[in-house]
């Protein structure tokens, strides 16, 4: 078994698909830690991802999995029900590591703490080359309702037996509603500072294909934010007790 199961779920991405996943694979191949598998499922009607993989096929051990649905909540729980890592470390096909020394930072961060789930830091990137906007994740009071100030899933990683799998009614509110679980269960995550990982800033992000559906804001003391009424609703519904107390088990 492989210390970390890199997570990759991907969906057809026109000509960017094979370019972006093969930036993320170099970004994979120059790591100083290479105790790891890779878990890709596929979304796409074609074969451009899976090619991509096999250039890569003396590289890395690949699972690769053939998605035909169209939830891509649904592809991301594919993905991670094929991890078989002890870490499990989410990657979107269309983000990168931007130091090499990514995974083995994440991997000593378990070695030398108790905890089950990390966040690390993060940037932007346009091309995959040049950086910009770091950030430090922070957990804040209302990231359930989207006031997500701990970035995409690309971010986080957590020991395979203690995630959960990704609610297949949302778009706009899929992490936040992940993270929420996540710390329901297993507490507040590790941040560690360094930047490790670049989400790519274009207009085909799974949140990018969702915004036009915002039609409400949430308000907030420290200013509100665009949200879905319709996924707003059923978190609020879902959560109810929750939301009616606003405590995490960890804060009792």
């Amino acid at each position: 078994m492989f210390e970390i199961s890199v997570c990759i779920p991907s969906h057809d991405r026109g000509e960017n698909g094979p370019i972006w996943m093969r930036q993320l694979l170099n970004s994979l191949k120059v790591q100083t830690f290479q105790d790891f598998d890779i878990v890709i499922s596929d979304q796409s009607k074609n074969d451009l991802i899976l090619d991509v993989c096999k250039e890569y096929s003396d590289n890395f051990e690949f699972t690769f999995v053939r998605y035909t649905g169209t939830n891509a909540c649904e592809n991301i729980n594919i993905a991670l029900d094929n991890c078989t890592g002890k870490i499990v470390k989410i990657m979107f096909s269309d983000d990168i590591f931007v130091s090499p020394k990514a995974l083995e930072i994440i991997s000593e961060e378990y070695k030398t703490s108790n905890c089950k789930w990390v966040f690390s830091g993060f940037c932007g990137t346009k091309d995959g080359v040049s950086f910009y906007d770091q950030k430090i994740p922070k957990w804040v009071d209302y990231t359930l309702e989207g006031r997500n100030l701990l970035s995409s899933p690309s971010i986080v990683s957590f020991l395979n037996d203690c995630k959960v799998n990704f609610d297949l009614n949302l778009k706009l509110l899929l992490d936040t509603d992940f993270y929420h679980r996540m710390r329901w269960n297993n507490g507040l995550p590790s941040i560690i500072p360094d930047v490790l990982v670049a989400n790519r800033d274009h207009d085909n992000r799974i949140s990018s294909q969702s915004t036009s559906q915002y039609d409400c804001v949430v308000e907030h003391p420290e200013g509100g934010w665009m949200m879905n009424s319709k996924e707003l609703k059923y978190i609020q519904e879902k959560y109810s007790e929750f939301i009616e107390n606003r405590k995490y088990p960890d804060e009792n």
